[in-house]
């Protein structure tokens, strides 16, 4: 490359405005996926504030990024570590200051040619402004008895799942209202049959929005330092979508079982939101994770097979889908995670047998589509067939 392309001004703004775009792809698809406590990210390029002019007289650029995090500032700086080693500028003096950082770039995101201009900077600058979590349901405060609020100190929802008129809600109540200052609260959607539950469109929102409402409803009605979940088959996939659009709602404990919850559910944004680690309750008798993860959207097998993460902690039973709902069951494992915060551990993993050999082979085939080939193609064989009824009887 000749010297005046190397010191053309025009070819290294093309260059800074490609890597501040790459930059800004690079946050929001890979350093933040996902990330709902993140509202906004924008990498443009601007005058530098640190020197005056390049060695061809133009103004000095920079990479200026803008990033506004619903959270604390340490979660969004561990969040960008993982990525960019960081050095940090300055920290904003109240909630509405910006916090700047300082990182290198990327080689992943520097153009073609970058290497061969003498005047590109090495680091990028970021600004984080921290926002409040916005209250996603208001609702006035309750008219309490004197030392009602006191009376309590934790509260626990109950989630049930498809096929179930949650009769085990009220077994779940009774044991775990021993404890003193626990009130349970069991919120019924009403009955979610099988064909509901396994469309991935139009189905699923209702519960989810009814389980939502009702658990700030709780909220509202009993002010506690503590909620709880209990949540059970389709009801672990409400309350982690219900986790994920109620940026507010932060939980003590959360139990699952019979889970749906895919294994890839970014558990990691919801550091600070969930106080202790997720207990995931599995069994590995139960077949219904396991084909609503083969046969639908949106659904994993950890009901099963377990999460195998570092967040969540793992208990694996010799169970099926609703064998939790027996009063040995929660007096050995649920009750006293409430009582005293003891984790019982199960050694059932150890000692269970081998998983199914028929079902291995069908977790490698794509059931989904060749069940969308096979519908599509049903779909157009009976299309045929009217036609050809139609055309016979004019």
């Amino acid at each position: 490359m000749s010297n005046d392309f190397s010191n053309d001004p025009g070819i290294e703004k093309s260059l800074l405005q490609q890597t501040a775009l790459a930059l800004q792809n690079q946050f929001r698809d890979v350093v933040f996926e996902q990330d709902r406590r993140v509202h906004h990210i924008r990498f443009e390029i601007r005058e530098s504030t640190a020197s005056s002019e390049t060695s061809h007289g133009a103004p000095s650029l920079e990479i200026f990024g803008h990033l506004e995090f619903a959270g604390d500032l340490e979660d969004a700086l561990e969040t960008i570590r993982r990525s960019y080693p960081l050095e940090i500028l300055k920290i904003g003096s109240s909630a509405s200051e910006p916090n700047i950082i300082q990182a290198n770039i990327s080689p992943l995101a520097q153009g073609p040619g970058w290497n061969a201009l003498r005047n590109m900077p090495a680091v990028f600058k970021l600004e984080i402004l921290l926002l409040e979590p916005s209250v996603t349901i208001r609702f006035p405060a309750p008219d309490l008895a004197p030392g009602d609020a006191q009376s309590r100190s934790e509260v626990i929802f109950l989630i049930h799942g498809i096929r179930d008129r949650a009769r085990w809600q009220s077994l779940v109540k009774r044991i775990m209202e021993e404890i003193d200052g626990v009130e349970v609260i069991p919120i019924r959607y009403g009955y979610f049959d099988v064909f509901r539950f396994w469309l991935p469109v139009c189905t699923r929102s209702k519960p989810i929005r009814y389980t939502r409402k009702q658990i700030q409803i709780g909220k509202n009605n009993y002010r506690v330092d503590k909620y709880s979940v209990i949540a059970h088959s389709f009801g672990t996939y409400a309350i982690s979508k219900v986790l994920d659009d109620t940026q507010d709602l932060a939980l003590e404990r959360l139990v699952l079982c019979g889970c749906i919850i895919p294994n890839s559910y970014p558990w990691e944004h919801l550091k600070g939101r969930i106080k202790h680690k997720v207990i995931n309750d599995y069994g590995t008798r139960d077949i219904w994770p396991f084909w609503a993860r083969k046969l639908s959207w949106g659904y994993g097998e950890t009901g099963r097979y377990g999460f195998g993460r570092s967040d969540v902690e793992d208990r694996a039973h010799n169970h099926g889908h609703s064998d939790y709902f027996d009063e040995s069951f929660i007096r050995a494992y649920w009750k006293p995670l409430f009582e005293s915060g003891q984790v019982v551990k199960s050694t059932w993993e150890e000692k269970a047998p081998k998983p199914s050999r028929i079902l291995e082979i069908i977790s490698m085939l794509p059931v989904k589509s060749l069940l969308a080939v096979f519908s599509t193609a049903l779909a157009i064989a009976v299309y045929q067939l009217v036609q050809w009824l139609v055309s016979s009887a004019n």
